[in-house]
């Protein structure tokens, strides 16, 4: 297969991965809050964001090591790919040790903080048997990905991790049915996920020729600190808004924001599915040194991803709630609506899942030394912001603090990116943000006018509005873009169906 023949397929195999993960997403919290409640739900959702510290396994190294094996695997260089992967799988034993201390404090501190009722002894076997599942995930597996990924072979580990989730869907509602406690359900995740990176161990002996003894003189990866850097600043920001819940709200709130936002990611990574491959992608032209092709390509995806977002996050603007509302009927004692909470919560996952091509080309030409501060800038101001504001607007603070620091990253890579390396002109950009605008204020209108003269009662009632606003949003789209991206929409949906 050629470059853009794995684009595709990898697209394609992550759009399925993505959509078996939010079916599955949307099957187990719910199964947890009926049958253990609320509050157990917003303690695994609580522990859940603590955990996902553990990414710091990637540290951030992950997308050097990626970078740097863009060129040696363009010009077949074993001996490179070697070299690169050798100092990767050294400096992952290092910090393992590391990572183990975190998840010991973890254990000894977290139930002394966290206003539950559960004992000290349930939630700290709570936190070890969702940390298996987070470590097997992230870190043995991971030399193996970036490798993959790097030669725009995701397909194959995304199609283990659709057996991988099929299987602990089913585990799960097996135990649960049982009666397992929320500790023995979470153990049983742990192990099952173990199984992928031995397959990803496996699969990667079999089919590339790696010498994980070389010599190393030079070091493969003088960027990984900076990369490090980046990779932490991005842990911070994506656990900050639960971490402050966690230290200055309630458990009830975290589960509220925890359902929405359950709903958002679900619509964040049907958006990444879109575009998986294409860092490697960009990596490959870069490092092979097309930036004329280069330039044509973005311009298409750059397209591609702000039409998807502004249909399916206005489309989630307009449904989330009323969805919210059946997803959590029978939950006693809390009250999941929270309308301005829940805009502002898709505003802000708009504007990070818009920036996807322009930080996937930063990262393919490895500016990692270069972006570091802006990285560390986003979290800090999302972490400010949502203190200053959680307890006079609960919620609302939280979402207003992620939507800030979302914007500010995002402009910030768009002017880089126009500034160092493809030399856009910023118009573009500014362009596609108010093509934007009119589309989303237009779909949120059509929205209030269907919901006005079609009353939700039911789930079906939904399922009909979500189809119609769908269908309209969708003709409405392509005629906007047809007037003012009349050429990039055909030169796109003509690459989409082009089968070289």
């Amino acid at each position: 297969m050629n470059r853009t023949q794995k684009l595709k397929l990898n697209s394609s195999v992550s759009l399925l991965a993505r959509i078996v993960t939010i079916i599955s997403g949307l099957i187990l919290p719910r199964l947890i809050l009926s049958n253990y409640g609320a509050e157990t739900h917003g303690l695994t959702s609580s522990i859940g964001q603590f955990l996902s510290i553990i990414t710091f396994l990637d540290m951030g190294v992950g997308v050097v090591v990626r970078s740097a094996l863009y060129r040696p695997l363009a010009k077949k260089d074993d001996k490179k790919v070697s070299a690169v992967l050798s100092a990767a799988k050294t400096y992952f034993r290092k910090i393992a040790y590391i990572l183990i201390i975190y998840i010991l404090i973890l254990i000894i501190f977290y139930p002394l903080v966290i206003d539950s009722n559960k004992d000290y002894l349930s939630t700290a076997l709570l936190i070890i048997a969702m940390s298996i599942s987070y470590f097997g995930q992230y870190y043995f597996g991971i030399v193996n990905e970036m490798l993959l990924s790097a030669n725009q072979q995701d397909y194959v580990q995304l199609s283990s991790e659709i057996v991988v989730i099929i299987l602990n869907l089913l585990v799960s509602i097996f135990l649960i049915h049982q009666g397992a406690t929320i500790e023995v359900v979470k153990l049983g995740s742990g192990l099952i996920y173990l199984l992928r990176p031995l397959f990803l161990s496996y699969y990667v002996k079999k089919n590339f020729n790696i010498d994980y003894d070389i010599e190393v003189e030079d070091d493969p990866l003088p960027q990984k600190w900076n990369g490090v850097g980046q990779h932490v600043a991005y842990s911070i920001n994506s656990s900050a808004d639960v971490i402050v819940l966690t230290l200055f709200s309630t458990l009830g709130n975290i589960s509220v924001y925890s359902v929405y936002n359950m709903i958002v990611s679900a619509i964040k990574m049907l958006i990444a599915s879109l575009t998986t491959g294409i860092q490697s992608f960009f990596g490959n032209l870069y490092a092979s040194d097309e930036i004329d092709l280069l330039n044509n390509y973005f311009d298409r995806i750059e397209w591609i991803v702000h039409t998807a977002v502004v249909y399916l996050y206005g489309m989630t603007a307009v449904l989330i709630n009323s969805f919210v509302q059946f997803y959590t009927t029978g939950v006693e004692n809390i009250s999941y609506e929270a309308p301005l909470f829940s805009l502002l919560l898709v505003l802000a996952s708009s504007v990070y899942s818009m920036r996807t091509p322009y930080n996937s080309l930063v990262l393919s030409a490895g500016h990692f030394r270069e972006t570091q501060a802006s990285s560390f800038i986003e979290a800090g101001l999302n972490i400010i912001i949502s203190v200053m504001l959680v307890n006079q607007l609960g919620l609302v603070g939280i979402a207003i603090g992620t939507f800030v620091s979302m914007a500010y990253r995002t402009l910030y890579l768009v002017l880089y990116l126009s500034r160092n390396i493809i030399f856009r002109p910023v118009k573009k950009f500014i362009k596609h943000i108010v093509v934007d605008f009119i589309s989303f204020s237009s779909i949120l209108i059509i929205g209030i006018l269907i919901s006005n003269i079609y009353t939700i009662t039911i789930i079906i009632d939904w399922v009909i509005v979500a189809v119609i606003l769908g269908v309209i949003s969708l003709i409405l789209l392509s005629v906007i873009n047809l007037l003012f991206y009349k050429e990039t929409m055909i030169s796109a949906v003509r690459s989409v169906f082009k089968r070289n």
